[in-house]
C-alpha cells in the first residue's frame, strides 16, 4: 500500500511558521535591563516547566526512546492505551514544525536584545546580554540537530536560515552548515564574555563550554570537542556509588555533576508523567540494550534502569551532565587516532559504574558485532572493537536522556521499521532530519525543503 508521507504532510498547512513575520512584544522596544530580561524570562520559564522547543521535557525523551532501539515497540502491551505509545518518527513530523516556530520566536527576541541593548555597564544588563547570546545559540544548535544533515553526510549542505537581527519584513533562504556552525560558536563565546552570574539566567560558562562541546562534538571538530570536554570533566568529575545513584534518582534537583537540567517541576508535571512515562513504559527494554550489561548486579545501573520484566525504570533526564563530556572525550580521542588515551577514558568510566571491573586492552575489548542499529561510523566505516565499546556504553549511561536518537543520525541513520494492527511503518533514512515547515517553503521564494519529503511510499 502506497502511502503518500510527503512528510510534508499536506495535512500540516495549519498556521505553522511564519516565523520572520512575527512582531516584537507591545509596540515598542525595551530600553531598560529589567524590560529586556522580561523578554527571556518568558523562555527561562519554559525551561523549568518542561516545555519542549529549548532543552525538550519528559514527552520528548520518553519518545525519542520509543523511536530509537532502546524499547521495543513492536512488543507494547496490547490493549487500550497502546494506541497512545509514539510509534515511529514519522508521527513526530507534524509536530515539529511548531518546535521549528517557537525557536525562531526565541530567536526574534534575542536578537532584539542583541541589536538593541546598549548599556551594559551593570552586572544585571551583562547576565541578561550574556543570556540572549547563549540561548540563541542553544536554538540553532538544536535547530542544527534537527533540521539539517550530518556534515560527514553533507559536509556543505544546507541547515537552517540564519536570522542574526531583528527585521520583521526578512524572508531569509538556508545557511550552510559551516554557516549556522560559526554562528553558534560565535554567539556561545560571546555568552562566555559575559560571565553569567545571576543563577536565574542559567547558562553560565559551565554550561556554555560544555554546549561548545556538544555542537564541536556534533560537528566532527574533534580537536575543539576534545578540548572543551576535558574542562568541564576537570571541573565536575564522574560520580560513583551512592553519589551516582542519588544524582540519577533525583526528579527536579540540579546535584551531583548535571550542569543544567530543564523539568525542575516535577508536580506540575504529573499529568504529562503519566500520559508520557506510563505508556512508554508498556513498551520492554529493548534485548538488544539488556545485553549490554554482561556484567548484569556488578554494574549499577543494571537495578537502577530497568526491572526483571524489562520496564525501565530510570527517571528521565534532560539536560547536560559530565558523563556526556566523558563519551565526547573518549570518542574524539579515538577518531583524532589517541587510541590508547581513548580505551584509558573508556576504562576510568566503567571503573566507576562497574565493581570488581577489570580494565580492557586493546586485544580483551569485546568483538565487533550488531547490538542494536548502529553498525557504522560517523564517517560510514564499519566499527571496530573500541569504537563499538564506547557507543555502547554511551547507550546504556545515557539511557532515557534523550541522547540515542541522536546517535543513531550520527551514525548512519538506520532504517528499520514497527508493525501495529499488521501495518507496517518504517522509519526511512531521511526522518532523521525534520522538514522545513510548509508554511515557510510557501512564502519564502528559494527555499528549499529537505530531501524525502516530496516523495511517494
Amino acid at each position: 500500500m502506497k502511502k503518500c508521507i510527503l512528510l510534508i504532510f499536506s495535512l500540516i498547512l495549519f498556521s505553522c511558521s511564519k516565523f520572520l513575520d512575527i512582531k516584537p512584544y507591545g509596540k515598542t522596544i525595551p530600553r531598560t535591563a529589567d524590560e529586556y530580561a522580561s523578554l527571556l524570562n518568558y523562555h527561562l520559564n519554559s525551561i523549568d516547566e518542561g516545555e519542549e522547543y529549548i532543552v525538550g521535557n519528559i514527552s520528548t525523551v520518553t519518545e525519542l526512546a520509543c523511536y530509537s532501539d532502546n524499547l521495543e515497540r513492536n512488543l507494547a502491551t496490547n490493549d487500550e492505551s497502546n494506541k497512545k505509545i509514539p510509534l515511529y518518527i514519522g508521527n513526530k513530523i507534524n509536530s515539529m514544525q511548531v518546535v521549528y516556530q517557537k525557536r525562531y520566536e526565541l530567536i526574534r527576541d534575542c536578537n532584539i536584545i542583541i541589536d538593541n541593548m546598549k548599556d551594559i555597564s551593570s552586572k544585571a544588563s551583562s547576565d541578561v546580554l550574556g543570556t540572549a547570546y547563549a540561548l540563541r545559540a542553544f536554538a540553532y544548535l538544536n535547530l542544527l540537530r534537527d533540521y539539517a544533515d550530518t556534515c560527514y553526510a553533507n559536509p556543505n549542505g544546507l541547515a537552517v536560515p540564519l536570522v542574526n537581527t531583528f527585521n520583521i519584513e526578512a524572508k531569509i533562504r538556508r545557511a550552510t552548515i559551516s554557516q549556522i556552525t560559526a554562528q553558534i560558536e560565535s554567539d556561545f563565546k560571546k555568552a562566555v564574555e559575559q560571565n553569567i552570574q545571576d543563577p536565574i539566567y542559567r547558562f553560565n560558562s559551565d554550561v556554555v563550554t560544555a554546549l561548545l562541546a556538544r555542537l564541536y562534538f556534533w560537528v566532527a571538530d574533534y580537536d575543539k570537542a576534545l578540548n572543551y570536554a576535558s574542562v568541564i570533566l576537570e571541573k565536575y568529575p564522574l560520580l560513583s556509588g551512592e553519589e551516582y545513584k542519588k544524582m540519577i534518582e533525583s526528579k527536579a534537583e540540579l546535584i551531583g555533576n548535571q550542569l543544567f537540567r530543564s523539568s525542575i517541576y516535577p508536580q506540575s508535571k504529573s499529568n504529562e508523567y503519566s500520559s508520557s512515562v506510563s505508556y512508554a513504559a508498556k513498551c520492554p527494554v529493548s534485548s538488544s540494550f539488556v545485553k549490554l550489561f554482561s556484567e548484569k548486579d556488578q554494574d549499577i545501573r543494571y537495578s537502577m534502569y530497568f526491572d526483571e520484566s524489562r520496564h525501565f525504570t530510570k527517571y528521565p533526564f534532560i539536560g547536560i551532565r559530565s558523563a556526556e563530556m566523558l563519551f565526547i572525550k573518549a570518542e574524539s580521542l579515538y577518531h583524532l587516532d589517541r587510541k590508547d588515551e581513548a580505551l584509558a577514558s573508556l576504562n576510568d568510566f566503567r571503573s566507576k559504574r562497574i565493581n570488581s571491573y577489570m580494565p580492557y586492552t586493546m586485544e580483551s575489548l569485546p568483538k565487533a558485532k550488531k547490538t542494536g542499529r548502529i553498525v557504522r561510523n560517523c564517517k560510514g566505516k564499519e566499527l571496530d572493537p573500541l569504537l563499538l565499546a564506547i557507543l555502547n556504553e554511551r547507550r546504556k549511561e545515557l539511557f532515557m536522556e534523550g541522547d540515542r536518537w541522536y546517535e543513531l543520525k550520527r551514525n548512519g541513520k538506520p532504517e528499520f521499521w514497527v508493525a501495529q494492527q499488521g501495518r507496517k511503518y518504517i522509519t526511512r533514512g531521511f526522518m532523521y532530519t525534520f522538514p522545513i515547515p510548509v508554511n515557510d517553503i510557501l512564502l519564502i521564494k528559494g527555499l528549499i525543503q529537505n530531501p524525502g519529503y516530496d516523495k511517494v511510499y
